[in-house]
């Protein structure tokens, strides 16, 4: 659809006009006079303007028609007769509005099956409907009883829904910097209230995470992460929404690795050894995967070891990432890394070497 800002020799304010004027064109089923399109235009119009101005935008608008007749071959016009006034050629059509091509509409459809995440939302149905509303009542796309498909984008769908139904209200509360008050069971079980200013939503192993200043807190850091499942209600809270200028939110998970995160203590320096004996694509899988968004890959010349330096903070994910690879990788650097990792491997075999002589 055209793009308003990119109307030559338009100013903002006719600009605005324009939006105006189409916007009312649309909208009626009988032509309307000069007299009463101004009436309208001013009605909108914080600074008013005379029927010269009025006959001065015309020109533009029906050039702006032209070059979109002529761009998606759709015959449509502005129209003027004396004695009934102003009305565009097609029915229901809008200029800077809601109509898609054909091009537009599979993006459409496409983002529809993304937002599938959400389903068991109402934030997913009003989604759809949105996209249904658009396309339907586009004039530019050929209609052939368009329906949303589905599962072409299968994505997984494993999140519990009582961690979805939450998303709307908090993605809300982000926008509209609310805080807000909730009920939520930390993992020792307790209970409490607590009034929360949401900064980010983050989705970790099928998990929604809500990054949130915690006004209750009596900490001295009372930013953190709650977990969306943990959540039993929400309402908005009459408490103010307060912004942490310290809060960088590229930075909060800088060095994480999925949202596990201490700022009390620092990363470690983690050199790991990959072998790809056995493992057919494992380099192309580690880097077009990476274990973590800043890790560091290197291969030796005859191309059968790969050294991947990671920045991070030691978390039971880091191992959890490690023992996934076996006998695939060895931690090189720090020490204390590899003998943890070295004495879980011990248990694991004793577990075997309870039922199983291991030779």
């Amino acid at each position: 659809m055209p793009n308003i800002k990119n109307l030559s020799g338009s100013s903002g304010a006719r600009n605005e006009r324009l939006l105006l004027i189409d916007e009312i064109l649309s909208k009626i089923s009988t032509p309307i006079s000069a007299e009463n399109l101004l009436r309208k235009v001013n009605n909108q119009l914080k600074t008013k303007i005379g029927k010269s101005t009025l006959d001065k935008d015309i020109p533009h608008l029906k050039k702006a028609l032209a070059e979109y007749s002529k761009k998606k071959s759709i015959n449509v016009s502005l129209i003027c007769e004396r004695n009934l006034g102003y009305y565009y050629s097609l029915k229901n059509f809008k200029l800077f509005g809601e109509n898609v091509d054909e091009e537009e509409k599979n993006l459409l459809l496409y983002a529809t099956s993304l937002f599938d995440v959400f389903s068991g939302t109402a934030l997913h149905q009003k989604f759809n409907d949105i996209v249904k509303r658009l396309i339907d009542n586009s004039l530019t796309i050929e209609k052939k009883n368009i329906s949303i498909p589905k599962n072409i984008l299968q994505i997984d769908k494993g999140i519990p829904l009582k961690s979805k139904e939450w998303l709307p209200k908090i993605l809300d509360a982000i926008l509209k910097q609310q805080c807000l008050e909730i009920i939520y069971t930390n993992n020792k079980k307790q209970t409490k209230k607590k009034h929360l200013c949401p900064y980010v939503l983050k989705q970790y192993n099928n998990k929604w995470h809500m990054v949130a200043y915690d006004l209750s807190s009596s900490h001295d850091k009372k930013i953190n992460v709650f977990l969306l499942d943990n959540i039993s209600s929400i309402e908005w809270s009459n408490k103010p929404y307060f912004i942490d200028e310290r809060f960088n939110p590229e930075d909060y998970f800088r060095y994480s690795i999925g949202i596990w995160h201490d700022h009390e203590i620092p990363p470690i320096k983690v050199k790991l050894e990959f072998s790809n004996e056995g493992y057919a694509n494992l380099f192309d899988s580690i880097q077009n995967n990476p274990i973590h968004h800043l890790q560091k890959c290197t291969i030796n010349k005859p191309g059968n070891k790969m050294i991947v330096e990671l920045e991070v903070y030691e978390s039971s994910e880091l191992y959890s990432i490690i023992r996934r690879f076996g006998s695939s990788v060895k931690v090189l650097e720090p020490q204390s890394v590899a003998d943890k990792v070295k004495e879980d491997s011990v248990k694991v075999m004793n577990l075997y070497k309870s039922n199983h002589k291991i030779k």
